[in-house]
């Protein structure tokens, strides 16, 4: 594997990690979780506003869980948009 791929191989994880112990948890999981009623620009619109505060959350380690957040999210847009593709067909 190369290192990049490793290094995703090490973040998918803890994205992985993220989604099953945290996200699910506390919000729900498809189909009954508020963001099944997204639509891809309302996660992309999550991400800018979690990309416009990187660095100035006094959190400790609040970065890092941001940039998780952000990795799912951009999951999710993408799964819509690939549903949005499949459902106009």
């Amino acid at each position: 594997m190369s290192n990049r791929g490793n290094e995703w191989a090490v973040f998918q994880s803890k994205v992985w990690d993220h989604v099953e112990n945290y996200t699910i948890p506390q919000y729900g999981d498809f189909p009954d979780d508020q963001i099944t009623d997204w639509t891809a620009e309302d996660c992309v619109r999550s991400i800018n506003k979690r990309c416009a505060r990187f660095g100035r959350n006094s959190r400790p380690d609040q970065a890092l869980l941001d940039l998780l957040k952000i990795a799912h999210e951009a999951c999710l847009a993408y799964s819509k948009l690939i549903k949005g593709a499949s459902d106009d067909k």
